[in-house]
């Protein structure tokens, strides 16, 4: 018994611990020692309804198109989020020859090759465009004697000890660690399933839409923040919007960027139900403005044709058709950027 109450202690402080730390549980997804929760779909994790379990598609094979001749090495950076983040999108999808991604919460501290073709790609999912430019130009960038990228979180030890330790964090670390495997997903699945039939509830975080058959972000559909496709957008607030994407490739143009680009992912949402309330039109009024002097890459309608395969069934991000559909027009672009006067 004494052996016994020491392997149970011995269990609970690992488990402790790994609820305490920020990096082991990360270390253990990257091993596959424990799986990370997005396994079947961001939206199936939150959701745990069965219909939209949908294991995660590993996007291989995709071939760029040849680049046209440049006397100049080409670089391609990408200020981006989760659809262009490293696993999804990379070096070997583009005729480029180097590459460098920063999300944007981070830094980018930067000296350009003034010998290369730079070339710069603003990559931003609707729900999250109209807070990055609503109020500003980008700050990702800074002009530095080098380029690295800088953790945009706090360096402050307290800060990183209040974060370490809060509880939120904590709770999601133990759910991560403990209740992300196909065992405790199928007890979750269901309550979910129970609730949803008998209650017609469903988690907070995920709206079912067309008559329940697609799940799409809450964040996306029924508040009224602007991170939904149903909330209006002032005339005032797009000027501001269109004044700041300027603003955004002078100073790249600044640093010495040969080309800025501009992409807006739409919503799941926008795409599989823009009835669901009324559409604000976000990503159509930005690209059509008269005053914005950036080229951009839409796909918006190339999506609602495809309708379904577009996006995963319990995930907010695109099928591999719909990226190899967003690959080929950012790389015909390039490729039409490449082979300007500026080559």
């Amino acid at each position: 018994m004494k052996i016994l109450r020491y392997i149970v202690l011995a269990a609970c402080c690992l488990i402790w611990v790994v609820g305490l730390s920020p990096s082991i549980l990360p270390w253990l997804w990257k091993e596959q020692i424990v799986e990370d929760g997005y396994q079947y779909g961001d939206l199936y994790k939150l959701s745990t309804l069965s219909e939209f379990r949908d294991p995660r598609q590993q996007c291989t094979g995709y071939v760029p198109p040849v680049r046209p001749q440049s006397a100049k090495k080409v670089h391609l950076y990408i200020i981006g989020d989760s659809f262009t983040e490293k696993g999804r999108v990379g070096l070997s999808d583009f005729p480029v020859d180097e590459y460098t991604w920063v999300k944007w919460s981070d830094f980018l501290h930067i000296k350009l090759d003034t010998t290369q073709h730079n070339i710069l790609l603003m990559e931003s999912v609707e729900r999250h465009f109209r807070q990055k430019f609503a109020s500003s130009a980008i700050t990702v960038l800074v002009p530095d004697s080098a380029t690295f990228v800088q953790n945009g979180a706090s360096s402050k030890f307290m800060h990183q000890l209040d974060e370490a330790f809060k509880g939120s964090h904590t709770a999601d670390r133990l759910d991560g660690f403990l209740f992300q495997n196909d065992f405790a997903l199928r007890i979750k699945e269901w309550k979910s399933d129970f609730n949803h039939r008998f209650f017609d509830r469903t988690a907070s975080g995920v709206t079912l839409v067309n008559n329940d058959r697609d799940v799409v972000y809450y964040m996306d559909t029924d508040t009224p923040e602007v991170t939904s496709s149903f909330t209006p957008v002032r005339e005032t607030e797009l000027d501001s919007m269109i004044t700041n994407l300027n603003a955004s490739r002078d100073f790249a143009d600044s640093l010495g960027f040969d080309h800025v680009i501009l992409s807006i992912i739409p919503n799941k949402v926008s795409v599989l139900s823009p009835d669901y309330g009324v559409y604000n039109n976000l990503i159509e009024r930005v690209y059509n403005h008269p005053k914005l002097d950036i080229p951009y890459i839409d796909v918006l309608g190339d999506f609602r044709r495809m309708g379904r395969s577009s996006y995963m069934k319990g995930d907010s991000h695109w099928t591999c058709e719909g990226q190899t559909i967003w690959l080929n027009k950012i790389n015909a672009l390039l490729n039409q950027l490449i082979a300007g006067p500026a080559s």
